[in-house]
């Protein structure tokens, strides 16, 4: 003999179960997901390949940025840069950098690239 009751064996809630529940219900049918969650995986990595590369661009500008000014501030120069101003990098026959106001039509030095000193104090090719 069981000890159960037939009230512990009875699902008060019927429509909760995965399957049906008496001969008249209707017949259930798990819903195909594949296609949803194909879409949204090639959508959702679309989105995600498109942030990677905008951060990708921005570091690489980053490090452009950083290997400019390293290259500026480690060349020689005896003047105090003045803000928003134009000046140029030329290479010495030594290897050696020079940071000068003379422009590359009025000097016979090797010219790497010209720049501008921002007020943050960074300098940007020009």
């Amino acid at each position: 003999m069981s000890t159960q009751s037939h009230i512990d064996k009875v699902n008060l809630r019927p429509n909760t179960l995965p399957y049906p529940h008496h001969v008249g219900a209707p017949k259930i049918e798990p819903v195909d997901v594949t296609f949803f969650k194909q879409n949204g995986t090639r959508k959702v990595n679309r989105v995600l390949q498109r942030r990677y590369d905008e951060l990708l661009q921005e570091a690489e500008t980053l490090q452009n940025s950083y290997l400019t000014n390293q290259e500026v501030y480690d060349s020689h120069y005896k003047f105090e840069p003045v803000i928003g101003e134009i000046y140029h990098l030329y290479e010495e026959s030594d290897g050696s950098k020079t940071l000068s106001l003379i422009s590359p039509k009025e000097w016979g030095k090797k010219h790497l690239y010209s720049v501008v000193l921002n007020s943050d104090l960074t300098w940007t090719k020009v």
